[in-house]
């Protein structure tokens, strides 16, 4: 192999290379986390402004998100579409947006609009159990 068709090969590999950490660096990490909730939670209807509020208040409170580590694995998480069955943060995610909307409260009606309630804890939310009896749509003999 002549040197120049090596650079060639050797540049064209760089390039493919550099191009998805490219662009996994130049998405925001809210993009992405509210990506993970709209892939992870395809099947309702979610309200995209209450997804965006949810986002910019996880952002603001979470701790774990200034490191720089957890907003590239929330990107790569985002762009390589991991789903919750193979990541406990996306899981965590998905489960804490539900909580925070009201979703449960409408009995997981999965045909209305999930709205955005407010970034659920707790030790300030009162017991809203979505395991409890009432929220299960009734039995029907």
């Amino acid at each position: 192999m002549r040197r120049r068709n090596f650079v060639k090969l050797a540049s064209l590999g760089t390039a493919a290379l550099a191009l998805p950490a490219f662009v996994a660096y130049s998405a925001s990490t809210e993009h992405a986390l509210a990506g993970i909730i709209i892939n992870e939670l395809h099947f309702l209807k979610l309200n995209p402004k209450g997804v965006n509020e949810f986002v910019a208040e996880y952002c603001r409170l979470s701790g774990d998100l200034k490191q720089s580590t957890m907003k590239m694995k929330v990107k790569a998480y985002y762009f390589l579409k991991v789903d919750a069955e193979r990541s406990q943060f996306v899981r965590t995610l998905t489960d804490k947006y539900l909580m925070s909307t009201d979703f449960f409260r409408n009995r997981m009606d999965e045909s209305k609009e999930v709205n955005y309630l407010g970034l659920y804890n707790p030790h300030k939310t009162p017991c809203s159990n979505p395991f409890s009896a009432i929220y299960y749509p009734p039995v029907l003999s």
